[in-house]
Formats: C-alpha cells, structure tokens, sequence
C-alpha cells in the first residue's frame, strides 16, 4: 500500500511581488525626455515670446534673489538672521539714507557705501550697489564674509524664471510660494509666508528668498538638468506621472505632451489639455537659442 506523503504546517502559494515603479522620473528619463523634445511649430512664437518679453529682461532681477539666498542666514548686525523677527527688514534697512553700514565677520569690518534704496522698485538692488555682485559673491574670503554664505552654489536664474511662470503667470505682485497675492501672508499651502519680520504687504524677492530657501534650494550643490526638471515638477507634484502621462507643468507645446490634466486638485480629465507652456520647453528653447546652458551631472 501506497503511503500518503505527511503534510506539517500549511503551505502557501508562491506569489510574485508586483514590482511599483517610482512616481519620480529617473535623471535618464529626464535627459531622455529633454533631448527628445520637440517643440510645437505653432508654439514656437508664443514661447520666444515670453522668454523675451518675460524671462531676459528680468534676469538681473532672478539672479540678485539666487544671491540673496546665498547670503544665506548667517551672524548679520545685532546677531540677528536675515529675516529675524523683531529685526528690520532686510531690503529696508538701507532706506533710511545712511551712507555706511558695517557688517563685523570674525576680526574683519566689512563696510557697504552708498547703498542706494533701489530693490523695492526696481529688484536689481545686487547690481546696482556694486558690493554683493556675482564676482564678489564668489569671493567672498577676500572680504571675509564667508559665515554668510549658505552651503550650497547659487541658484540658476532660469530655475527661479521657471518657478516664477509655473507659480506666478510672471506676476511680480505674488508669492513664489504658491501665487497668492503679495498684499498679505499666503492662505494657500504653505500658509503664513513668508516669514520676514514684518507683516504685509510684502516685496517680491523678500517672499521669493523665503520660499527658495523654505524649500531648501539654498543647500544645494548640484543643478543638474534632471534635478531640475525633478524639482520643477516636483512643485506641483509627480501625479501625472503616476498615471502614465509626462507633466505638463514640464512638456505642454512639444511632442511629449497631448492631453490629459488635472482641472482642480484630486480631479483629473484624460481628456483636457493643458493651455500652459511647459517649463521643460521654456529651457529647451533658451538652449536652442544659446541663452543659456544646463549642466547635464
């Protein structure tokens, strides 16, 4: 007599692992995407178009803010952050018509002539004061004012431009935050910014420092291609990409984008299209135009 095989225990059923691909694009799915990109012949305009009209012209205004953030938030007068409470604003303080601010670093006097009250009107408060331009922005050692400086590289001024279309339309009367109204303290996540230690109404670049450094900007190394694309697209989240369709916060206008869209949060339409340029194809043409150019790693 055949005997019966002795089973201990239950046994289960081998079952594979559904394997979930990551929401965030890799950088060689951006590089991919990026290099691919073709423009939409009868967007061609409407994008030079607002690089000229709207990005070039206020390039020293998106690289005096990237400086502003490099400034960091170090031992300024008083012992004071940048923007402490308590503390007079920042782009305030020169307003009174002083001639000479002196700014202590370890042993060394650092002395700021003639600041001119320029940034609330014109936002090219760097350029013009001559003191805290690129040049000496990167050295700073000969000055002695290392401790003011953040950790990270200066920002890319095209990013900010980009942050600033995706947020604000080019508006300068809104946060970069979340494109809520400069007139008060944003309502819409994240709310009650920015903080600068004063109440509304705000500037634009004390609000666009507070929300790049918010963000941590100010502690990056690397702005690489893909991690800007990632962080671009990261501003208003991955969940397109969760559904199979490239952003068009990046590729609306070029062929890496038909349609698909989300009308208002949580509700999406397979079948809307995006009637906003895409801040990939806003890079892609400043490179074609050699306005700019993007470091790959």
């Amino acid at each position: 007599m055949k005997k019966k095989k002795r089973i201990i225990g239950h046994v289960l059923p081998t079952v594979k692992k559904k394997v979930i691909k990551s929401s965030i694009p890799t950088a060689m799915e951006y590089l991919l995407l990026f290099n691919s990109c073709k423009i939409n012949k009868d967007k061609l305009a409407q994008v030079d178009k607002a690089i000229d009209e709207n990005i070039t012209v206020n390039r020293s205004r998106y690289e005096s803010i990237a400086n502003l953030v490099r400034l960091g938030n170090g031992n300024l007068p008083l012992n004071q952050g940048l923007f402490a409470s308590g503390y007079t604003p920042f782009f305030d303080r020169y307003n009174s018509g002083s001639s000479l601010t002196s700014v202590q670093s370890g042993q060394q006097t650092v002395s700021i002539l003639n600041i001119a009250p320029v940034l609330r009107d014109t936002g090219n408060y760097l350029n013009n004061t001559g003191f805290f331009d690129s040049s000496t922005l990167q050295n700073s050692s000969i000055l002695g004012i290392n401790n003011y400086f953040s950790s990270g590289s200066t920002i890319p001024w095209y990013f900010i431009a980009c942050v600033h279309y995706l947020e604000c339309s080019f508006s300068f009367k809104k946060h970069l935050h979340n494109g809520d109204p400069l007139s008060g303290y944003t309502i819409h996540v994240p709310v009650h910014r920015p903080k600068v230690g004063h109440g509304a109404p705000f500037t634009f670049e004390e609000s666009a420092v507070d929300a790049l450094k918010l963000m941590g900007y100010d502690k990056v190394t690397n702005w690489s291609l893909p991690f800007i694309l990632q962080k671009l697209e990261g501003y208003n989240g991955f969940g397109y990409t969760n559904r199979g369709i490239n952003s068009p916060y990046l590729w609306s206008y070029s062929n890496q984008y038909v349609k698909g869209k989300y009308t208002k949060d949580r509700t999406f339409s397979a079948n809307a299209v995006s009637e906003q340029m895409g801040a990939a194809v806003i890079l892609k043409r400043m490179e074609d135009r050699a306005l700019i150019s993007i470091p790959r790693n």
